[in-house]
């Protein structure tokens, strides 16, 4: 299967965009580049040999342009899907961004576990988009692991929770990814969710 697991960061408080970018490489996402204004979130994109798959973009960034106004531009050229993150949530303000469709909207401050949700929930989108339809092949506690995966919970998390180390939750993901011959666990978690489905 081919693999568009890209996501552009746009936010200008470069603490958040690093936490982000960290949280979204430990997921195995591809981050093509952390943008603090809209002229850069638009090179970034430009001068890349793929386009994103999803962009997380603060409403509030540097510049003259606004973060609702470049989502709406980067879906337009590359057709991504949009979560956003911001710590306004007056009517006003998610009444705009609602009119680009994002996937979610996200208040600041946030969790790990609800951003991990968001990027699924884009992800789900293109997959049903995509119309994908696979038979997996899993153990019970592989399902039992990708399970807790799409509940948000960190590979942390899930060792503490088995009573597990790390590296076995680890080996578990990769090794239902290399089986099932899939290229990103948002995917993993997409089918084996339309197989509980049918």
């Amino acid at each position: 299967m081919k693999k568009n697991n890209r996501i552009i960061i746009i936010e200008d408080e470069l603490i958040t965009a690093n936490s982000i970018q960290e949280l979204l490489i430990e997921e195995d996402y591809d981050v093509m580049g952390i943008a603090t204004d809209a002229n850069k979130a638009l090179l970034i994109c430009a001068q890349s040999t793929e386009p994103p798959a999803v962009a997380i973009c603060d409403v509030r960034i540097k510049g003259t342009t606004n973060g609702i106004h470049v989502a709406a531009q980067l879906k337009s050229l590359y057709g991504c899907e949009i979560v956003f993150l911001t710590a306004f949530s007056d009517a006003k303000t998610v009444e705009h961004a609602f009119q680009q469709e994002p996937v979610m909207y996200v208040v600041k401050p946030f969790n790990d576990k609800q951003l991990r949700v968001a990027v699924q929930m884009a992800f789900h989108k293109i997959y049903r988009r995509l119309n994908l339809n696979l038979q997996l092949n899993l153990t019970s506690r592989e399902k039992q692991i990708a399970s807790m995966v799409a509940q948000g919970l960190s590979t942390k998390e899930i060792a503490r929770q088995l009573n597990i180390s790390d590296e076995t939750v680890k080996t578990h993901r990769r090794k239902m990814l290399q089986k099932n011959d899939i290229s990103s666990f948002t995917k993993l978690i997409f089918l084996m969710s339309r197989e509980q489905q049918t």
